[in-house]
């Protein structure tokens, strides 16, 4: 992977390049960013000063390319809590034992969008999780849509093979509640649906990520949220290996 140079910033100007990467693919791409965005061309809020911030850099031209936000549990309790706290109720997620990381905004440059692009950065959070001890990761996954029967189908599949236990339960706020919808419906075709899904959540579920509640909406980007969580004990065993993590080591650091 010679051709990028990745790292992770807390560094003000190289935030603001994240910025403007993640204003150019969630408003101007997907037409489904904040509007405020528009004002100075970046996506920004006011969790991206206390966040580290994965970076993807292209060699030749130098721009930044891809980026995720990376938010410890240790960091959020000494601030204002988690960004998924605007959306769920985190209480039973907050009690879990062992260090939390919440990831978020994540987007990459639309002439970069490959494997290559995406295992680099999960090897680079691969290797934050093994710095920070990290027992759990989780952040909200999003739905492009707001429409009550799409959400239900696809909460639905979901739930069905990839529902977390109760200890793991969220709900929404109140306000973030989505009208109409139902987590029960029929599936007729779940392998065709299933590759509908956006390829942010297939990534996440075939690593071992669990659903833990149902949807919230996101008002600000038009969208529905999924909260899901991984508990790297239980992270599939291809994932593991790939990017060099061990459970039983991670479980043993956490205890």
């Amino acid at each position: 992977m010679s051709d990028f140079e990745i790292k992770i910033t807390r560094n003000p100007d190289e935030i603001r390049e994240a910025q403007k990467l993640r204003f150019e693919v969630f408003n101007l791409e997907m037409k489904k960013g904040l509007k405020s965005s528009y004002e100075r061309g970046l996506d920004f809020d006011d969790f991206d000063p206390i966040c580290d911030h994965l970076i993807v850099r292209e060699r030749n031209q130098r721009r930044v390319v891809g980026t995720y936000r990376l938010l410890l549990g240790s960091e959020a309790r000494r601030h204002f809590g988690f960004y998924s706290e605007r959306e769920f109720n985190l209480e039973n997620i907050k009690k879990l034992s062992g260090e939390l990381l919440e990831l978020g905004r994540s987007c990459a440059h639309k002439d970069y969008r490959d494997k290559a692009l995406i295992n680099l950065m999960w090897q680079t959070i691969a290797d934050y999780v093994k710095n920070h001890q990290v027992r759990y990761l989780f952040g909200c996954a999003s739905l492009p849509t707001t429409e009550a029967r799409e959400v239900s189908a696809f909460f639905s599949l979901i739930k069905e093979k990839y529902y977390a236990p109760d200890e793991f339960r969220v709900h929404p706020l109140p306000e973030k509640s989505l009208a109409g919808w139902d987590g029960n419906v029929n599936i007729a075709d779940p392998e065709s649906l299933f590759f509908r899904l956006p390829s942010l959540i297939k990534g996440y579920l075939r690593i071992g990520a669990l659903l833990c509640g149902p949807p919230a909406l996101d008002l600000e980007f038009g969208t529905t949220d999924l909260f899901l969580l991984l508990d790297i004990n239980q992270a599939s065993a291809e994932y593991l290996r790939r990017f060099g993590l061990s459970a039983s080591k991670v479980s043993h650091a956490v205890r």
